[in-house]
């Protein structure tokens, strides 16, 4: 077992622990111009759909990737909060959020996370992506934790 992607497993449980209860609370923004609950969770599963179906493939190659842009970023941010809003159930939303996030997990278990890969020419290994993708989970659940769920 490799403890960075051990701490990837903090956020299902996170998830786990929320899926209890009532939550009409998670349809609305969790300040004037954010997201909502349901966004921020929607967020990390589309991005951890791309990682593991765009990136993870080419990195497990020693390949080469394109920086994600700025337009990329905002696309996938907006079908994550309209994919939140489209009147799927928060329960559907969670449940999709663990499933991915397991997926991800199980995957990266099996693999060598010295290894490197370039993106945009500059040389990276999956640990260190891993500990981006975990330092973007404390960022949200910190969020969500600060607004008591």
């Amino acid at each position: 077992m490799n403890p960075i992607v051990d701490q990837l497993t903090q956020w299902k449980d996170y998830l786990e622990k929320i899926k209890e209860g009532t939550h009409e609370e998670f349809f609305q923004p969790i300040s004037e111009g954010k997201w909502s609950k349901a966004a921020i969770i929607t967020h990390i599963m589309f991005w951890d759909r791309f990682f593991y179906k765009e990136r993870l493939p080419s990195m497990i190659e020693g390949g080469s990737l394109a920086e994600i842009t700025a337009e990329q970023v905002e696309e996938m941010n907006k079908d994550a909060e309209s994919y939140a809003h489209s009147g799927i159930s928060l329960y559907e939303i969670i449940d999709g959020a663990i499933k991915q996030r397991t997926r991800l997990v199980e995957n990266l278990r099996q693999l060598d996370l010295s290894k490197s890969f370039l993106i945009n020419g500059n040389q990276h290994n999956l640990e260190s992506y891993v500990k981006g993708e975990y330092e973007h989970d404390l960022h949200h659940l910190k969020q969500l934790k600060e607004l008591g769920k």
